[in-house]
């Protein structure tokens, strides 16, 4: 099954203190590059979530990102550094005895001295967040896929028409091919009789003709090329990451196709060469977007 790279995928779980929102962004890449945006004190969570996408996904950059909304008002408790608030007491007396101050300090006061009150809140248990992570991720990973999937379908059907634009081509080139040595042969034949002034020189001839012949012969080309026809087809139809093997298949086309190209340089071979050479290319350009 053919997948594309893009994509975008969400997935939202929600528990009795909080919703959790995943959203997955996907695009091209030639390897498989996750990047996670988890508050640091969540570094178990983002473990998993890197292991899930690694397990569900083979190819492309993956940008995950976290929203997370609390339902309740989160319980909080107040901590008095009581070191540090008798220091400030010290300090206020020892300035009180050359700067007229007032003997008792408001609450504002208090509250305004630095690291003397620390609020802090009641953290989320880390059981709740990484089942919370996983519920919400593994949703988000199957609307990428299937998002994924869908788009597959069609750089499918993109490439199948170009696999048949190409056959048509190469078919051109296969009917035409054997016409190259039948012209060399009757333009040698015609220089040879008007050297030789009317002497049989047939065996010579027949020679640099089956010389010339096997110099040009590209049916073991057309015979590799079937075969990564048949490859193609086949790889279409895997349910795996086909990515990679589909570049390589499309490079070995290439080969084959430049090599007829040098061989026969008949105008018609030619002209059906260039025109097999841009569609391969167009095929090339598909394939960077598969997974």
């Amino acid at each position: 099954m053919v997948r594309s790279m893009t994509g975008f995928g969400r997935g939202v779980t929600t528990t009795k203190n909080f919703q959790l929102t995943v959203e997955i962004r996907a695009v091209n890449h030639r390897f498989l590059e996750i990047n996670t945006k988890f508050p640091k004190e969540w570094m178990e969570s983002e473990v998993i979530a890197k292991k899930m996408l690694s397990d569900s996904i083979s190819r492309g950059k993956i940008d995950v990102i976290i929203f997370l909304k609390e339902l309740n008002d989160t319980q909080q408790t107040i901590q008095i550094n009581w070191s540090l608030l008798n220091s400030f007491l010290q300090a206020k007396e020892e300035l009180s005895q050359t700067v007229p101050m007032q003997e008792k300090w408001t609450m504002q006061e208090i509250v305004s001295l630095e690291q003397v009150l620390l609020v802090e809140k009641v953290e989320l248990q880390q059981e709740e967040i990484v089942e919370a992570v996983k519920s919400a991720l593994s949703e988000a990973i199957s609307n990428l896929i299937a998002m994924r999937e869908r788009e597959g379908q069609g750089l499918e059907g993109v490439m199948l028409q170009y696999k048949a634009d190409l056959e048509a081509q190469i078919a051109h080139i296969r009917q035409t091919a054997p016409s190259a040595v039948e012209k060399y042969r009757n333009r040698l034949m015609t220089r040879l009789e008007e050297v030789a002034n009317g002497q049989t020189l047939d065996d010579r001839l027949l020679t640099e003709v089956a010389i010339f012949a096997e110099r040009i012969d590209i049916s073991e080309e057309l015979d590799r090329l079937d075969s990564h026809f048949n490859q193609l087809t086949e790889t279409l139809n895997e349910r795996v990451a086909i990515g990679r093997k589909l570049d390589f298949i499309m490079q070995e086309m290439n080969r084959e196709i430049n090599t007829i190209g040098s061989k026969n340089q008949s105008t018609d071979c030619s002209a059906a060469v260039v025109q097999a050479k841009t569609i391969l290319e167009k095929m090339r350009e598909q394939v960077q977007n598969i997974e």
